[in-house]
């Protein structure tokens, strides 16, 4: 049965917190465990958590909003599950922040936290929803609030996740695969596969592949295909909703090709070349979700995460607004199109900053749907022609769908855009006598028409969005320009707790993947309210010292002044009544 804990907001008997020193009660209460509780752990919502739990008369359930801050303590820290539980008893700070006045009292077991992360996960697979992503998105938009924090400008940028699975060959994929089929066969078809099955039961599959020679490795991945063709074929009827049935079939269909005649006596399975895998195809049997992708020459085997945070100059600091998690297959130009009409809803957004990956038609398209501009810092494509205009260097105005309405030339000259023969083609008629004197004339892409005194500019709506974007782009060029920047090192903030980029996180599959990453996220962003507190308590303890300073100065001023007004020869002696 769902209840919500606000037991935190009153002070028992047995206060820890009160039985402390004082000096150690006020270096705690200025500690970033302060700032997590009033921050974090008191603005967790808990009634969307409802839903994991049954609405039968039951034993309440474990307070949800400690089940949570322990999640976002233990990735923002980088904790093991083990390490976390002694924190919570015998760490000072982390009960704090957890609102754990009594030090006799331990919020839940370890199990249940196990419990509570196969609930979130379950959930998340069968309805969608995230619920801790519905928790980060109602305290971030609450602190933007309370810290008047302007969110205009945005930035975002992805990063590569490396997932917790073993980096194996192709071999010992399959022979893991078939191991595993092996486990969920029933006794008497184990009696019946025995002698096919025995040549791979001896050992794990890395103990499997230790023995197999290099030029050998061919014909064992034959045998297994042939193997596991045989399995699919045969085990189809009884287990056909097993799990591991099913991730057979995928493997086989992903790394075999059948060939010849459909019965299996006479079919022949050769293994597909390297060139023929998919990088969509499974990475390990522990994480079907899990993608394959190359990067800068670098292999990574696992997620991408695409953060978005506030960048106005203005602001005294900047917050991460919203998180997103996918295959890393998936392309930043999709995640910027998945994010976009979110983050419009809930914030200010109207100037988007990032890099080249995330430009193309769809992102255009949705920035113009939801009225933000694109700021990008680089242009995906060739590079712009030496010695040609290339017609980033016109200046080009677009309507809501994105054609050119007009553009002015280099040299000053602009002219209505009208539309061409041809769907999507657009043609700017310039004045050929104007042209004539212009410097750039020589170098200029319009070209002259010889029945009309014009020289004609031909475009695709494509090509003007794009010379758009490129002039945005160079733009940012310079110091100060690029505020896009800056949103690296938020990205290495998330990471960091495990290992950065070259680490993989401590989790696999989408859904505890992405738990992870959202309470990485929910930590960075409290410890830059906590720094910025703690500057704004230093400032203020400077400017009261200045104020004692000035005070005090000034008294002595005015007593010395009076008494050398009564008392001339005395000095500093004051005067009597």
């Amino acid at each position: 049965m769902f209840r919500e804990n606000d037991q935190h907001l009153q002070h028992g008997l047995f206060d820890t917190l009160q039985q402390l020193p004082e000096k150690v009660r006020q270096r705690l209460e200025t500690s970033w465990a302060d700032t997590f509780y009033r921050e974090t752990f008191c603005r967790i919502d808990e009634s969307p958590f409802a839903v994991l739990y049954s609405d039968e008369p039951s034993r309440p359930n474990t307070p949800i909003n400690s089940l949570v801050g322990a999640e976002i303590l233990k990735a923002g820290f980088g904790w093991s599950d083990e390490e976390l539980y002694d924190e919570i008893q015998f760490n000072l700070q982390v009960r704090h922040a957890l609102g754990l006045r009594d030090i006799g009292v331990v919020p839940f077991e370890v199990r249940t936290l196990y419990n509570f992360r196969n609930r979130l996960s379950r959930h998340m697979q069968q309805t969608g929803e995230n619920l801790l992503e519905q928790v980060f998105v109602q305290i971030t938009d609450e602190q933007l609030g309370v810290l008047k924090l302007k969110s205009g400008h945005q930035r975002m940028d992805s990063v590569m996740i490396s997932s917790n699975i073993r980096q194996g060959t192709r071999l010992q994929l399959l022979i893991e695969v078939v191991q595993r089929v092996w486990r969920v066969l029933t006794e008497e078809d184990q009696t019946r596969y025995a002698s096919v099955f025995a040549s791979y039961l001896q050992g794990t599959a890395g103990q499997y592949c230790y023995r197999v020679k290099g030029e050998n490795v061919s014909g064992h991945l034959a045998a297994a295909g042939q193997l596991m063709y045989q399995l699919v074929t045969e085990l189809d009827e009884h287990y056909a909703e097993e799990p591991v049935y099913q991730m057979l079939q995928r493997v086989f269909n992903e790394h075999f090709v059948v060939e010849g005649a459909e019965e299996s006596d006479a079919a022949v399975v050769r293994a597909k070349t390297g060139d023929e895998l998919s990088a969509n195809s499974l990475q390990s049997p522990d994480d079907w979700e899990a993608t394959f992708r190359e990067k800068a020459g670098v292999g990574y085997r696992g997620y991408t995460s695409n953060l978005t945070e506030t960048c106005d100059p203005q602001n005294p600091l900047q917050l991460i607004t919203y998180v997103q998690v996918g295959p890393n297959l998936t392309d930043d130009e999709q995640m910027l199109v998945d994010a976009l009409p979110g983050l419009k809803g809930r914030t200010d957004l109207n100037t988007l900053w990032t890099d080249g990956g995330f430009t193309g038609p769809a992102a255009e398209a949705a920035c113009r749907k939801n009225e933000v501009q694109h700021v990008p810092t680089s242009i995906r494509g060739c590079h712009v022609s030496s010695t040609k205009l290339g017609l980033s260097a016109f200046d080009w105005e677009l309507d809501e769908e994105g054609n050119p309405r007009t553009v002015r030339c280099p040299g000053g000259q602009e002219v209505a855009v009208r539309a061409g023969f041809n769907a999507e083609r657009f043609i700017a008629d310039f004045d050929a006598t104007l042209c004539e004197k212009c410097s750039w004339a020589d170098r200029c892409r319009a070209e002259p028409r010889k029945k009309r005194p014009i020289r004609a500019l031909y475009v695709s709506a494509r090509q003007a969005q794009v010379a758009c974007l490129r002039r945005c782009a160079l733009q940012t060029r310079g110091a100060g320009n690029n505020w896009r920047a800056a949103v690296e090192s938020t990205v290495r903030s998330v990471t960091h707790p495990f290992g950065g980029h070259a680490g993989k996180l401590p989790v696999r599959g989408q859904p505890r993947v992405t738990q992870v990453i959202f309470c990485s996220a929910f930590m960075v962003n409290l410890r830059r309210i906590w720094r910025y507190e703690r500057a704004l308590a230093e400032k203020a303890s400077e400017n009261l010292g200045l104020l004692l300073l000035f005070g005090f100065r000034s008294l002595r001023s005015w007593v010395h002044g009076r008494s050398v007004r009564r008392f001339p020869g005395l000095g500093l002696i004051p005067a009597k009544s």
